[in-house]
């Protein structure tokens, strides 16, 4: 496992396993927002650069509270509602980016899938803030607001591969919350493993999620691959019309992270994928 190193700054991994980053708010619902305003957003962008759109069913609400009462009701949660509300989903001309905007969600995904080098943190990061500005905009200019951010979120989407630093199950052991897969000998050999760990980020600042699946690529690409999710999410308070404490809240998601995924590798993983701790 990478240990900790004194002042240091940030990790940094020359190859990541990062196919895709999402950075997003969560906010208090609009007032007189409707689906004819996902569509007027989209037109104030650069239709060059943002040329198509499709419409998806709204993420629900999620809240990180930290009273006892809600410390176990993770789990299946099933929601429904008349509410006729949508999910605009624009992509980008180079289909690398997305903007993602709902009625109380407005989240940027970077997209590695077309096999793009991931550009790091900090370029996300500035491309999100500009969407998340023009966004607070539209909506003192729609006179929908005030824009009260009640939650920010960083999602890292991993695919780790078949034939990279595993080949069978008995070797996950290089992702220490799990191990290898067992097997009783001469009766049943280990598979396969799905599962899910939680952890509060101290000062109940938010909690890190991390979900573990394996299968394949996809139909066309039968590989199998380890799907490894990385969620931070955390409160905002006090958050009207102010976009630096949503990217304060990015911050503290991003460091959480990664700093969480270099500790809980083993050293040969982390050597895989060129681990190094890089001064600001």
């Amino acid at each position: 496992m990478a240990q900790a190193h004194v002042g240091r700054s940030f990790v940094h991994y020359d190859r990541a396993p990062i196919v895709e980053t999402v950075l997003g708010v969560q906010f208090d619902r609009l007032r007189g927002f409707c689906n004819g305003h996902l569509g007027a957003f989209w037109k104030t962008l650069d239709a060059r650069e943002w040329p198509s759109a499709t419409d998806a069913p709204p993420l629900p609400p999620q809240f990180e509270r930290f009273i006892r009462e809600v410390q176990w009701v993770k789990g299946l949660q099933i929601h429904f509602s008349q509410d006729p509300s949508s999910r605009l989903q624009i992509r980008n001309r180079d289909n690398d980016r997305m903007i993602q905007v709902q009625r109380d969600r407005l989240h940027f995904n970077w997209l590695g899938q077309t096999g793009a080098d991931y550009p790091r943190y900090e370029k996300v990061r500035e491309e999100f803030a500009s969407v998340l500005r023009r966004f607070m905009e539209f909506v003192r200019a729609e006179g929908l607001g005030p824009f009260c951010a009640n939650q920010w979120e960083v999602t890292y989407l991993n695919h780790i591969p078949k034939g990279t630093i595993w080949n069978t199950p008995r070797d996950w052991g290089f992702f220490s919350p799990l191990g290898a897969v067992p097997s009783i000998p001469g009766l049943v050999e280990g598979e396969s493993f799905a599962g899910e760990w939680h952890f509060v980020i101290p000062e109940n600042r938010g909690r890190l999620h991390i979900k573990w699946e394996h299968g394949i690529k996809s139909e066309t690409e039968p590989n199998e691959v380890v799907v490894l999710t990385f969620t931070a999410r955390g409160p905002l308070e006090n958050a009207i019309d102010d976009a630096n404490l949503i990217l304060e809240g990015l911050d503290l998601g991003r460091k959480t992270i990664v700093e969480s995924f270099a500790r809980l590798m083993n050293e040969d993983a982390n050597e895989y994928w060129g681990l190094k701790y890089v001064n600001s």
